[in-house]
């Protein structure tokens, strides 16, 4: 399916990009989100005409984004888990409880933000983690698994 980007999309285009993408991608995803809209010749002709307007509110949300990971940057947080005799945790620990774990101490952070490229914690320790606030702006923090 053939779309024009309204947003900067990592590893898709830039604002104004015809892109060939999967439908489902596209229909349960970019245009709902607003970040993307039917290649229609109507529809290209309209974002050419607003390019510097949708960039401007582009360059904005990225601006609000650095601030926000500024604020973020270097924080951590405690999460107490059961664990066996051996030390082993009983389940593991995901974007969800990480995120709960983060608003108790007034931080504010989405689960879709989250960024567990190994997957699920599954060990007690100090975990350094990544907070994706915008595609452009990843911060690290540290989360520590400790037993109950």
């Amino acid at each position: 399916m053939k779309i024009i980007l309204l947003d900067k999309i990592q590893k898709l285009g830039e604002i104004g990009d015809i892109v060939e993408v999967n439908s489902g991608y596209a229909r349960n995803f970019l245009i709902p989100q607003k970040k993307a809209a039917f290649a229609s010749k109507k529809n290209i002709t309209e974002v050419e005409a607003r390019k510097d307007e949708l960039a401007a509110m582009s360059a904005d949300m990225l601006t609000k984004a650095e601030a926000r990971g500024k604020d973020i940057s270097g924080s951590e947080c405690e999460i107490v888990v059961p664990v066996t005799e051996e030390g082993a945790l009983y389940g593991s620990v995901g974007t969800r409880e990480i995120s709960e774990a983060f608003s108790t101490k007034d931080i504010q952070i989405d689960k879709s933000e989250v960024q567990l490229p190994d997957g699920p914690i599954k060990e007690t320790g100090d975990h350094n983690i990544v907070i994706s606030v915008h595609p452009e702006v990843n911060v690290e923090v540290l989360v520590k698994v400790l037993p109950e």
